[in-house]
């Protein structure tokens, strides 16, 4: 495909190839001085041109074909014919590169060293301010990505259906001052898979909380002892594993031999005292103050390394 562009009779093809690249504007002085300046490289498809961390400053413009941007491994843009990739470290030199570029299809792009670049900006101011634009709408396509927090954290509470009551009174004790999910509040609904219901509530929740009220009876070495139902669990390992420790909570009644995994270790546990089912308003209220607690100072879930915990 490179010999489309290639030679004294093909010139015309490349420079109007350039032209159409945006910070050219569709000048024919700025497109000769690229060609001039550049070298034509033909790349298959799966090649990289750039990976990301490398060291390397030259700037590609594509004049055929298509490549994909990827950013620690999950790809996030592709780039077509008249436009361009590797600009970034090609004006500022100090910089590693900052994602692989790889071709989707048989690609032709003209290579220019950094040194080369800012020779035909020198020469051609007027190219600076398309870049700069183009620059600008690059960040606001990699800030869509990037979901924005809740307004107020949100706290999602996963119980067995028997302990249902103490769900509800926990909610009760936080509604005045944390937005609060019982896992029977429409989460679930007909049609819907209970998984993929869980998955949505993971990626809207700030915080979670299980119930760990003793329903079942597990018996290890010849010895049984009350323990949490499975589900629960399986719960509280879904939220954990996209929350982190630090924004999962186990609510449990303090009561003798309750047998909890070994793994829950550095896990948030907040017991409460075990008593009669109509107490359990006051009895729950030590552990609504030891969460809110909890939400004030870690408060929205966010992209930035959470400190101070």
């Amino acid at each position: 495909m490179k010999e489309r562009f290639e030679g004294t009779q093909n010139r015309a093809l490349l420079v109007a190839a350039l032209r159409r690249q945006d910070f050219a504007g569709g000048s024919q002085d700025i497109a000769n001085a690229l060609a001039d300046a550049g070298e034509l490289c033909e790349y298959r498809p799966g090649e990289n041109i750039i990976v990301q961390g490398g060291a390397d400053n030259e700037i590609y413009l594509l004049v055929a074909g298509v490549v994909a941007i990827t950013v620690n491994g999950a790809q996030v843009a592709v780039r077509s014919a008249g436009q361009h990739v590797g600009e970034m470290a090609a004006i500022e030199p100090s910089l590693l590169r900052s994602a692989t570029v790889t071709t989707l299809e048989p690609s032709v792009l003209l290579k220019l060293s950094s040194t080369a670049f800012l020779d035909v900006g020198q020469r051609f101011p007027a190219l600076w301010l398309p870049i700069a634009q183009e620059l600008s709408r690059r960040l606001l396509q990699r800030n869509k990505t990037i979901y924005p927090p809740n307004k107020a954290a949100k706290l999602f509470i996963m119980s067995s259906s028997e302990s249902l009551k103490v769900a509800h009174a926990l909610r009760a004790g936080l509604e005045k001052d944390v937005f609060s999910t019982v896992w029977d509040d429409g989460v679930f609904f007909a049609g819907g898979y209970t998984l993929e219901a869980l998955e949505k509530q993971v990626s809207e929740s700030d915080f979670a909380v299980a119930i760990a009220e003793p329903d079942d009876i597990s018996e290890s070495r010849g010895r049984r002892a009350p323990t949490v139902r499975d589900n629960v669990l399986f719960e509280l390992g879904l939220f954990m594993g996209k929350l982190t420790r630090y924004r999962t909570i186990l609510v449990h009644p303090r009561i003798k031999d309750l047998k909890l995994p070994s793994d829950l270790q550095g896990l948030t546990l907040v017991s409460y005292d075990a008593g009669e089912e109509a107490t359990i308003s006051s009895r729950i209220s030590p552990a609504c103050d030891t969460i809110r607690e909890l939400v004030r100072r870690l408060g929205v879930r966010t992209f930035a390394i959470e400190k101070g915990r």
